[in-house]
């Protein structure tokens, strides 16, 4: 019983611990007048009264006060010097949380075997990895046949890999420079949240104060300080604060953070952040539109992505390359997540201005730890989010997965000096690539109890950026067997287009080409398409270190596919690469003979069926990409009304019998002309009627119009 009281209380603390970053509730900030002057009034269970209930409500440097008083009584305690470890955890004070880990598990190595765990971790943390993978060791040992050790064997197996490959990382440095923003960002309290609005300007989230603010509850005038969005401007090469951010985004009442535009910069996310009456923080996502230049009043997501039970923070705004729809990724601690906080996804119906019910975005981001901050990169489909549940380290790291809404390659670590032995978060890529911003705790920062304690943002650059490109041409083919098996297919098929289709050889303009990355495991992601200029000529910024594929779309063909290898490109430099050349869609109509109706009526006839089973049917299956129009006309008589609504039934007669035959509905469009594009005369010149010329007339057609593929949809407009 003793034990799963304990296995509770770490998950709780650890819950609470992450809270502090991803929740974001204010850090730094006791709850009650100072516990150095409230002491010297209480007797010893009042104090002890006062340390549980600062720390039941997150009041964590009152805690420690109130508990390190205790301790101080009584010093063989370990309870008490557990719960300092935790406290001092929590406010990120690492060699004193070790200290009191060590002597809980010191003292009582059979109640608190957990306590060695967690010594090693701020081992960890303090960046000392050969000691700590020595404890995890040693914990792994101790825990052998005791509840820890299946509560613990995955996370500890973890956190050995990341001792591992701490070293591995310090050995071979990023190329990048790490600089500290200046005291009028950086304040003593945590900083969060930083976001490029421009090349020269980004938004912040911070509490403005250089101390400890205590705050006497009994005192109904004093209001508990919160974050804000605050500006800043780079000026020369250094960033300064500008001041809060303009328009109706902050409250003065609500921690207001985490900023993010979508993608043609008209609409603004962001959270805001208070307590429910549980004492737990919950966070919601708010939406601000800008009108004619200036942000909107705020509104509330719907309930499908703010569940009141749960917190939903920290939005990064992607697409979706299939429908290029908005995709809206964040945190929330909801249930069916994988740990205690998850990134999910949520596709934006622009139609229905609806958000569609999130979901989880899968094992390759999301493991049993902390998942935050996503940063998602539209350029490369590269998701940015900081983890504890991957080998890292230290605390957060920064990982990055390419991919899209569920679909992932394989996270990787990006490395020292981005990550620290510290937590790092809210990593961003600038406007330019070549710089961006992170959040750390790492030392250097304004200190304000400890020197660890407290989130400063940082700026980073890459002091040799590489950059890739890649380009080449594409040519079209008007290739004749492609038309001839058309024409042998269709007896008595006509092209409307008298011109000489065939055999012709130009650059093709505004052809669609896609860009792929190649994983490891040979897995494809698209990463985005390009159109062809007037030249015939496409350009992709790439990356160095990975294989990508280029591929284009050959009609009635295999796709055209070029492979680009960067793993050796040590210098920037623009790859040309072989022209392509591909098979274009016929774009004139075909005529199909013998498609009969009964007067004034839309039903096939059998005759009809067959001859659609060995023209029209045969073509789309051996053609299975293909999106064609089916098109059907009249000649003159009657109302021009009448027969357009009789020639676009004849057209859904043949489609909806297609379908029957297994085609996709997909790949059919109807269209009624009526009499609108007659082929022939219906009256000869002296009035009299041409039959012949209405029995051209009255035709059934059809023409190519597109292709489906599984990266885009086939959008098909008259």
């Amino acid at each position: 019983m003793r034990q799963i009281v304990i296995n509770k209380l770490f998950n709780l603390f650890v819950r609470n611990f992450i809270s502090l970053i991803i929740i974001l509730s204010v850090f730094s900030v006791s709850c009650y007048a100072q516990p150095t002057e409230t002491m010297k009034h209480l007797s010893k269970w009042k104090v002890k009264g006062f340390a549980k209930n600062s720390q039941r409500l997150g009041d964590t440097y009152s805690a420690i006060e109130y508990f390190e008083e205790l301790h101080k009584n009584q010093p063989n305690n370990t309870d008490y010097c557990m719960s300092l470890g935790h406290l001092y955890y929590k406010a990120r004070n690492y060699p004193m949380a070790k200290e009191y880990y060590s002597i809980a598990y010191d003292n009582d190595k059979e109640v608190f075997t957990d306590a060695l765990y967690f010594q090693a971790l701020m081992e960890k943390m303090m960046g000392d990895y050969d000691k700590a993978k020595e404890d995890f060791q040693k914990f792994t040992k101790a825990a052998k046949g005791t509840s820890f050790e299946q509560d613990y064997k995955k996370i500890t197996k973890n956190e050995i890999e990341g001792c591992d490959l701490a070293k591995r990382k310090l050995d071979s440095a990023l190329k990048v420079v790490i600089s500290h923003l200046d005291t009028s960002i950086n304040k003593a309290h945590v900083e969060l949240s930083p976001y490029p609005m421009g090349k020269d300007n980004i938004i912040y989230g911070s509490l403005k104060a250089d101390t400890i603010k205590y705050i006497d509850l009994q005192d109904s005038s004093q209001k508990m300080p919160v974050r804000q969005i605050y500006t800043a401007k780079r000026i020369g090469d250094k960033w300064q604060s500008t001041g809060i951010f303009d328009g109706p985004i902050n409250k003065p009442d609500e921690n207001t953070c985490n900023g993010a535009l979508s993608p043609d910069g008209n609409r603004f996310y962001f959270t805001r952040c208070k307590q429910n009456w549980k004492s737990k923080t919950i966070c919601e996502i708010y939406l601000s539109k800008k009108t004619e230049g200036t942000w909107g009043e705020p509104e509330k997501l719907n309930a499908e992505i703010n569940d009141p039970k749960f917190t939903s923070t920290q939005p990064s705004i992607g697409t979706d390359s299939k429908l290029n729809a908005e995709v809206l990724y964040f945190v929330s601690d909801r249930d069916g997540g994988r740990g205690g906080s998850d990134i999910w996804y949520s596709v934006y119906n622009e139609k229905k201005n609806l958000y569609r019910s999130p979901r989880n975005a899968g094992s390759r981001i999301n493991t049993i730890g902390e998942e935050t901050t996503p940063f998602y990169d539209m350029d490369s489909r590269t998701m940015y989010f900081s983890s504890t549940g991957w080998p890292g380290m230290g605390g957060f790291d920064v990982f990055k997965n390419t991919g899209e809404l569920g679909t992932w390659i394989n996270p990787v670590n990006i490395g020292f000096p981005i990550n620290s032995s510290t937590d790092d978060i809210y990593f961003v890529i600038g406007k330019n690539k070549e710089e961006g911003f992170l959040v750390s705790n790492r030392k250097g920062g304004v200190a304000l109890l400890s020197e660890t304690c407290c989130d400063d943002i940082y700026e980073y650059k890459w002091s040799e950026y590489i950059h890739v490109g890649v380009t080449g041409k594409i040519f079209a083919i008007k290739d004749s067997a492609i038309y001839k098996q058309l024409e042998h297919q269709i007896e008595e098929t006509k092209f409307i287009n008298d011109d000489d289709p065939f055999e012709k050889i130009d650059p093709l303009h505004k052809q669609a080409v896609n860009l792929f990355l190649v994983s490891e495991g040979k897995e494809r992601i698209f990463i985005k398409a390009d159109t062809t200029d007037i030249e015939g000529e496409y350009f992709f910024d790439i990356e160095p270190g990975k294989e990508y594929k280029i591929v284009v779309e050959n009609f009635g063909m295999f796709n055209k596919e070029l492979t680009v290898d960067t793993r050796k490109v040590i210098k920037s430099d623009t790859l040309r690469l072989d022209a392509i050349y591909i098979n274009i869609l016929p774009k004139e109509p075909i005529v199909i003979k013998n498609i009969y109706y009964d007067f004034d009526d839309w039903k096939l006839l059998p005759s009809s069926m067959l001859v659609i089973d060995t023209t029209l049917l045969k073509i789309l299956m051996d053609n299975p990409r293909i999106v064609v129009e089916i098109g059907s006309h009249t000649d003159s008589k009657g109302e021009d009304k009448y027969n357009e609504k009789l020639s676009q039934r004849r057209a859904e007669s043949v489609i909806k019998y297609l379908i029957e035959k297994g085609i996709d509905k997909e790949r059919l469009f109807a269209k009624g002309y009526g009499e609108s594009i007659p082929i022939a005369v219906n009256e000869n010149p002296d009035g009299s009627d041409n039959p012949e010329g209405r029995q051209m007339n009255r035709r059934t057609e059809f023409r190519i119009v597109g292709s489906l593929d599984q990266y885009s949809k086939v959008i098909y407009q008259e």
